[in-house]
């Protein structure tokens, strides 16, 4: 019969075996109360023992029927540029960890060879997704559930989830990520919170220093750049290298100093260059280089966080300098070119939603100067 097959999924499940627990272990406290006062001045501990450890389980029980939040699995590859294995493990863990899980997949929401939603309304699509899940379970449980983020995606599709999100401050929102260290388990990335813009402390700031290429007292110089014919002064552009790849701070510099995205005929940096409003391109006014030389972060969520938290300093401080170097009205904006691990794209997109800064977009394919997939890049 479907309900006895129902009541046995129930029962075996995580919230169901936790509620039978529960109401078992609550019957046999309560049933050796009376016990207890009978046998008081005689052997009072062979009840009191068995009515702790009832109240124990009764407490196991509720630790697993309790509400677990929202689980977001964000997979915005193209189908054939997507690993499987990498989307089945977050999913996984999504599920073993959560009371329940939203999966958003691109390959699933636009089949086909061509993507042909633009990012910034892609990443509306998702959030608009979770919102609606979120006030599902908040009408649902009376209280507002707690979400972690999978993803799988660009950095600038993972920068501009983050700027959208920045929408719902009272939420708590986590990051997660797959681990780079070998078994491929999925471990806490960033925090999204008002931790994030409150100042590092000594013992944070050395651990970030100790992970730099170039370590330096205070924040690393503001480098201007000198005028030329089409300079965009009131850009400064933010390079930063939490990861290995070779010559991405030069390929970087190469397009903030000159305002071209390649050194030649064949030869491409990958990035491609935003124009301003009026559709023209060049130099930046200005430059900063956060480095980490070659080697990966550890995965260490506290890690993440500090490194995080330094980025949006540097960007905040490197702002306002050159905003007083120009002493003019025009606002400056940033040009972040950045690679390294995508839960700290997200947050640096949730901490600067209301900054001019836009993540530069690198294209592997022109950077090896290999036609890119059908599906885009």
């Amino acid at each position: 019969m479907r309900w006895l097959g129902q009541l046995r999924r129930l029962v075996l499940s995580r919230e169901g075996g936790g509620t039978v627990l529960m109401a078992v272990c609550t019957a046999i406290a309560l049933g050796v109360v009376p016990n207890i006062l009978e046998q008081w001045t005689s052997r009072p501990w062979v009840f009191a023992v068995v009515f702790a450890a009832a109240l124990v389980l009764v407490l196991v029980g509720w630790v697993l029927q309790r509400p677990r939040g929202l689980g977001v699995v964000v997979s915005l590859y193209p189908a054939d540029r997507t690993q499987a294995s990498r989307a089945v493990a977050l999913k996984n863990a999504s599920r073993r960890a959560h009371s329940a899980t939203l999966v958003v997949d691109r390959a699933v929401l636009w089949p086909g060879e061509r993507f042909v939603q633009g990012r910034a309304e892609v990443v509306d699509f998702v959030a608009r997704l979770i919102d609606a899940q979120v006030e599902e379970l908040r009408a649902a449980g009376g209280t507002e559930p707690e979400v972690a983020l999978y993803v799988l995606a660009h950095l600038q599709d993972g920068f501009l989830l983050g700027r959208r999100l920045a929408d719902h401050a009272q939420l708590s929102l986590a990051v997660m990520q797959l681990s780079q260290q070998a078994g491929r388990s999925v471990v806490p990335g960033v925090g999204l919170g008002s931790s994030l813009r409150a100042g590092l402390g000594p013992r944070q700031r050395g651990q970030v220093s100790r992970h730099l290429a170039a370590p330096a007292p205070g924040r690393p110089q503001l480098v201007e750049i000198p005028e030329a014919a089409g300079q965009q002064r009131h850009r400064i552009a933010l390079i930063v290298r939490l990861a290995s790849a070779g010559s991405m701070v030069d390929d970087a510099c190469h397009v903030a100093v000159t305002g071209q995205d390649a050194y030649g005929p064949g030869r491409h940096t990958g990035y491609r260059l935003p124009a301003d409003a009026t559709g023209a391109n060049g130099p930046c006014g200005a430059y900063l280089v956060i480095d980490t030389g070659n080697a990966y972060l550890p995965d260490d969520s506290a890690l993440y966080a500090a490194v995080t938290t330094y980025v949006w300093e540097c960007w905040q401080a490197a702002r306002q300098e050159w905003a007083q170097r120009l002493d003019e009205a025009t606002a400056v904006e940033g040009l972040l070119f950045f690679h390294g691990p995508l839960p700290i794209a997200v947050a640096l997109g949730w901490l600067t939603a209301r900054d001019r800064l836009t993540l530069v977009h690198h294209d592997l394919h022109l950077a090896q100067g290999t036609p890119p997939s059908a599906a885009g890049s």
